[in-house]
């Protein structure tokens, strides 16, 4: 199951905007779709159900007094347990939260789709603010909306600036102040206030980010700057004997850094080159090495949310002290 798609009804679950994505699948949407309209694309227009849960004893059939199964309604498909005062959330009632955004702030519904079994579900979109920390070189900002049917993922929103030139996505400056745990609310009125405050707030943290940038890229740092701060992000010291692979990956990122990275033109030899030299190699060229579909997916899961994730925020830590 490439990058854990969830294949429901033989379908993927998952839809997007413009060039296919890397895992060959999905269905394409066009224009400006609604949450609607992206939730039918990406096959997410299905609820899910609770239902008692049952265990046999000898003869006797006993209800579990203290857990329920979660289970889609199109499929019978068993997502999860779940403790006996959890209340599901509805994936059109998630996402939403999208609509007013697009429709009183002009984001755009870029990507939808849902992953494991279809017990996470995320929608992702265009925020119509960019910001340049260097001039040509832009980052455009993606608010992100997840929700589970899990019992332990949390319905929320955060922040996820993309750099345009080489589509990879950037750790934030300000990473506390671009996660928020959203709230189900009742009334179309109570939902555009949550909306209204949570794209605010979002359009003022990538401003901050910006401005966090603009201090990188007005950073230079010699050849020898450079080697030492990709071998400080990689943990290596200048006496330690470096494997292979490392070694690989360190050329690699220096290589970047130096010649061959995306957008090098805009800032060369500087920290913003630099921590764009990780995290190109960390979201590009780290998942083409993969042998097969796992170490791909692997790879790719790494750059968003495990150890390369890690990594880019390492990098872009160590440049904000050389930049200060």
């Amino acid at each position: 199951m490439p990058a854990e798609i969830a294949i429901i009804n033989g379908q993927a679950a998952v839809a997007y905007q413009g060039e296919m994505p890397w895992h060959k699948l999905g269905t394409a949407m066009d224009g400006r779709p609604d949450v609607d309209a992206a939730l039918v694309a990406a096959n997410l227009d299905w609820e899910v159900q609770l239902k008692s849960m049952f265990y046999r004893h000898g003869d006797k059939t006993i209800k579990v007094p203290s857990r329920r199964a979660v289970v889609r309604d199109i499929d019978g498909q068993l997502l999860a347990t779940v403790g006996s005062d959890y209340t599901p959330l509805q994936n059109r009632e998630a996402m939403q939260v999208l609509q007013p955004a697009c429709d009183q702030f002009g984001l755009t519904i870029e990507t939808a789709g849902a992953l494991g079994k279809g017990d996470r579900v995320w929608m992702l979109a265009k925020m119509p603010d960019a910001i340049e920390p260097v001039k040509g070189d832009k980052v455009e900002g993606r608010l992100l909306i997840l929700t589970g049917h899990n019992g332990w993922t949390s319905y929320s929103a955060r922040l996820t600036p993309v750099r345009v030139v080489c589509a990879n996505t950037l750790q934030l400056a300000l990473s506390d102040k671009a996660f928020v745990k959203l709230r189900h609310v009742a009334t179309a009125a109570e939902q555009l206030e949550q909306v209204a405050t949570l794209v605010t707030n979002m359009v003022a943290t990538l401003k901050e980010t910006g401005e966090s940038f603009q201090k990188l890229a007005a950073r230079k740092m010699t050849a020898d700057e450079i080697i030492i701060y990709v071998n400080d992000v990689l943990g290596i010291k200048a006496t330690d004997s470096v494997n292979p692979v490392s070694e690989r990956r360190r050329q690699a990122i220096l290589e970047l850094a130096t010649s061959t990275g995306k957008g090098i033109e805009f800032a060369p030899s500087t920290a913003w080159t630099a921590f764009n030299a990780i995290t190109e190699y960390v979201d590009h060229i780290r998942p083409a090495e993969g042998k097969n579909v796992k170490a791909i997916k692997d790879a790719n899961q790494s750059a968003l949310f495990g150890t390369n994730a890690k990594l880019k925020q390492k990098a872009l830590v160590l440049a904000r002290r050389l930049a200060a």
